[in-house]
């Protein structure tokens, strides 16, 4: 009986494994509202009555393959462990960074899929996925806090600098993730090396009480988008695809549900637009065009302006703009998460929008720099702009305490500075950061 108990529990402990690894997949191209129950056991192979009896519903469920994806995870991937004393700090962190660019080719489907529910937040989305996935997160958080407490050692005798250094890694880290979403053939390495020297030199800068430099103040009030109809039934449906898709999802975001918050007929959608998915794409080109005019342009500095000056007067104003979540940067999160095979149109206007943000910041890098800086340098340090500052979109919305503006502005320009600077042939250690 003993050996038949044994089997029936191993029999269980695989029909749970399949159940958690199919909803894993199907969360990570789906998200929250599009993952169902029946989906799960169509693509486990098992009965309905056998996912049933494992999990009760599908909030349970989804906290489930969260913790059971991370913790898969964790088991193949290498903490951070404390480096040799007599290593520069560039090297500590550069190793453990490229540990993690090296896991993202492995799908960890546990980021993907707490990332995309983060972001969900309307009435059909439950809160045990999300307060697992914040629960494991902050896990990760505080063993980020205690290495850069060993590595500040005397330096930050309270742990406030360990904790900003925490979450601006953290930040990092999701923005490396992001960029990886946006294009997986794209070269992430000289990005990371990047990062590594702008970490090292946000906590010198931090531990050396640095006093902040003033604004140069040259900004212009940002102008506003004036809509020429506001109330057009076009302009409702943008506003109301943009309102659903952001709080539930691409799934989420149906046609009846865009109607009845635009106080719109469905047959009103067709005649402005193709489909849902041609809604969503202009809903997002819209969201980003009402956000962008806001931004301050990327202009050369003035004479006697130092490029560090400018891009910290443009920080000023664009890091404060993601504590107001731009839906634009919600909805095109989520699909730039999603895994398609035909990816939705919309995806493919954010990544294009992504794209052209990019290459606006590497033209201003470029020509701040000058013809002697390396090649690359100046799309590395645009393709880092672009991830910090994902990073700290998610980190705004996940993290608490949410992070100050004013200092992140600071470290950001730090950071880049120095990336600016690094030199080429810093490498990691010879043998990656063993598993503990």
């Amino acid at each position: 009986m003993a050996r038949k108990t044994t089997r029936q529990h191993s029999q269980g402990d695989a029909s749970r494994r399949t159940i958690l690894d199919a909803t894993l997949q199907i969360a990570g191209e789906r998200g929250y509202v599009g993952t169902t129950m029946a989906k799960v056991t169509k693509a486990s192979g098992l009965p309905a009555s056998s996912v049933y009896w494992h999990f009760r519903n599908k909030d349970e469920l989804l906290a489930e393959a969260l913790d059971h994806g991370y913790r898969r995870y964790a088991e193949e991937q290498p903490r951070w462990l404390h480096h040799a004393d007599e290593r520069p700090l560039e090297e500590g962190v550069l190793d453990h960074l490229l540990a993690t660019t090296r896991a993202l080719d492995e799908e960890p489907g546990f980021w993907r899929m707490g990332l995309l529910i983060a972001l969900e937040t309307g009435p059909a989305v439950g809160n045990a996925p999300r307060e697992r996935f914040l629960d494991v997160r902050g896990q990760a958080i505080a063993r980020l806090e205690t290495w850069w407490r060993h590595e500040l050692g005397a330096d930050d005798p309270t742990g406030a600098h360990a904790r900003t250094l925490a979450l601006l890694t953290v930040s990092g880290t999701d923005g490396v993730f992001l960029a990886h979403q946006s294009d997986v053939q794209e070269d992430l390495e000289p990005m990371v090396r990047a990062l590594a020297h702008g970490l090292a030199a946000a906590a010198r800068h931090l531990v050396a009480d640095t006093p902040r430099p003033r604004r140069t103040g040259r900004r212009v009030p940002p102008v506003r988008l004036v809509v020429a109809e506001p109330d057009s039934g076009r302009e409702k449906l943008l506003r109301a695809a943009a309102d659903v898709a952001a709080a539930s999802g691409y799934d989420g975001a149906s046609i009846s549900r865009i109607c009845e918050q635009a106080g719109l007929p469905p047959s009103s959608l067709y005649w402005h637009f193709k489909d849902k998915d041609d809604l969503l794409a202009s809903a997002i080109e819209h969201s980003y065009q009402e956000w962008y005019v806001a931004q301050p342009a990327w202009l050369p500095p003035a004479d006697g302006t130092r490029w560090q000056d400018e891009l910290r007067d443009h920080f000023a104003v664009s890091l404060r703009s993601l504590a107001e979540r731009p839906l634009f940067l919600r909805i095109g999160h989520m699909l730039l998460l999603l895994r398609r095979d035909q990816p939705p149109a919309a995806r493919v206007r954010f990544v294009g929008v992504r794209r052209q943000a990019r290459l606006v910041q590497e033209q201003w890098f470029a020509q701040v720099l000058g013809a002697d800086a390396p090649a690359g340098t100046a799309d590395t340090l645009a393709l880092l702009t672009m991830a910090l500052s994902d990073g700290l979109f998610f980190s705004y919305q996940l993290d608490e305490p949410t992070w100050d503006a004013e200092v992140f502005t600071e470290l950001l320009v730090t950071m880049l500075d120095a990336a600016s600077t690094s030199p080429p042939d810093v490498s990691p250690a010879s043998t990656p950061a063993s598993a503990g």
